[in-house]
């Protein structure tokens, strides 16, 4: 199962665009109300298992929380887990917590 996450932020609105000669350009944006959601999620070869989205960016307690909370029971024994080298994928408990439902991290 490969793990991964992906982000979309209110902040990367076009700052430019193109109208008719003579009209003014209307497009709505968030303007200073800059907003990050991250989506997180597993994929086996069958499709896509425990999606999470969150109200900002994705931080070690939060990626703890989705390891405890929202993957591990999607594992099944002899599961074998694939990171990234993201620094909040690193923390200790996570390590343990797949391990724990019988599957291991690579």
């Amino acid at each position: 199962m490969f793990i991964d996450e992906t982000w979309a932020s209110t902040n990367m609105a076009r700052t430019r665009g193109r109208a008719p000669r003579g009209e003014r350009l209307r497009a709505a944006i968030a303007h200073g109300h800059w907003k990050t959601t991250t989506f997180v999620a597993g994929l086996r070869n069958s499709g896509m298992v425990a999606p999470m989205v969150l109200d900002g960016p994705i931080n070690g307690l939060a990626f703890q929380a989705y390891v405890d909370e929202v993957l591990v029971p999607d594992l099944r024994p002899g599961d074998i887990v694939v990171m990234d080298n993201l620094s909040s994928h690193k923390r200790p408990g996570i390590r343990a917590a797949i391990e724990a439902a019988g599957a291991s991290l690579l």
